[in-house]
């Protein structure tokens, strides 16, 4: 009963010790989410399988965005080119980082392959540094959530970062590799400041204001189906609603509201970090929701506008 008893208490020890969550330290001002032990090696295993010689494509969806130092370079590659896609534009203050988003499973299957061929068989999976973190959260207008996985291979460090509701692959990246990224000041995307190419980035002031837009559609989609006009309209009412209610809030923090135009119902969603005003935030979202937003006259147009409260550009 005894050695029952003890080989039980073994057991279980070993299986609490197994199911332990990896932490990795989180950099500074990260928001970074964990998920459950089973649920990342599941996305580990869906990776490997789908880098295998016989992918079943169950990591891809319909829509799979490239960042900005990936592009970079995937931009070159001829199959690539052949892909129709959408640019996608990141506009902070005077910097303009380039990517790219599949619209279709089989553009995001051609990108996958592209991947594939690149990592071959000679890689590792496994969490992030806080030098990865930092690109990684300089970039993205939302918090970081696991599954966030690097795929590393000799000469690359891929950034792959899953939903976790189904596991399909929403971002894929290159992290810049260097001894240390200060977010996007040594990656090899181009900067822009005052119209000339810069080596860094000053984080600007700590205000309360509209800090970047975020362009999910080509010029050409916002043309055929909305208008430069109605974006301009978007963001003079979202912005005026935002002054009235943080211009006196002593918190700081971030705050993101996406608005997806379609042809019958406007789409929008919110995302906050940092030490926010919960209860401001509350009236900011009631008061958007009541606005009444121009529809897209066919295609859904897709914008992200990013605000910051008492706090820093996202350079810093």
């Amino acid at each position: 009963m005894k050695k029952t008893l003890l080989f039980a208490f073994a057991f279980f020890s070993f299986l609490s010790h197994a199911q332990k969550v990896e932490e990795i330290t989180i950099p500074k001002g990260v928001v970074y989410n964990y998920i459950s032990v089973k649920t990342l090696e599941k996305a580990k295993k869906l990776i490997a399988d789908n880098l295998s010689d016989n992918p079943d494509y169950k990591i891809v969806q319909d829509h799979l965005i490239i960042g900005p130092v990936l592009w970079k370079r995937y931009k070159e590659n001829e199959n690539l080119k052949k892909i129709e896609g959408r640019k996608v534009q990141f506009h902070v203050d005077n910097l303009i980082l380039e990517g790219k988003t599949s619209q279709d499973f089989d553009e995001s299957k051609i990108i996958w392959d592209e991947f594939k061929k690149e990592v071959a068989n000679d890689y590792k999976i496994r969490k992030a540094t806080p030098e990865e973190l930092n690109y990684y959260w300089s970039v993205i207008s939302f918090d970081i959530e696991e599954p966030l996985l690097i795929v590393e291979t000799k000469e690359h460090n891929y950034i792959l970062n899953l939903l976790k509701k189904n596991l399909k692959l929403l971002w894929l990246d290159e992290a810049p590799r260097s001894g240390t990224v200060d977010n996007l000041n040594n990656s090899p995307v181009v900067m822009y400041q005052n119209g000339e190419v810069v080596d860094s980035l000053s984080k600007g002031s700590k205000e309360t204001k509209l800090e970047k837009l975020i362009l999910l559609n080509s010029d050409e989609e916002i043309v055929e189906n909305s208008s430069v006009e109605d974006i301009q309209l978007i963001i003079a009412k979202t912005s005026e609603i935002f002054e009235q209610l943080f211009k006196d809030s002593q918190k700081s923090g971030k705050i993101m509201v996406e608005i997806e135009l379609k042809e019958k119902k406007n789409e929008i969603q919110y995302a906050v970090r940092d030490d926010l005003d919960l209860d401001i935030m509350k009236v900011f979202e009631q008061r958007i929701n009541s606005e009444s937003y121009p529809n897209s006259r066919k295609k859904p147009i897709k914008l992200q506008l990013i605000f910051k409260v008492n706090s820093f550009n996202d350079t810093e």
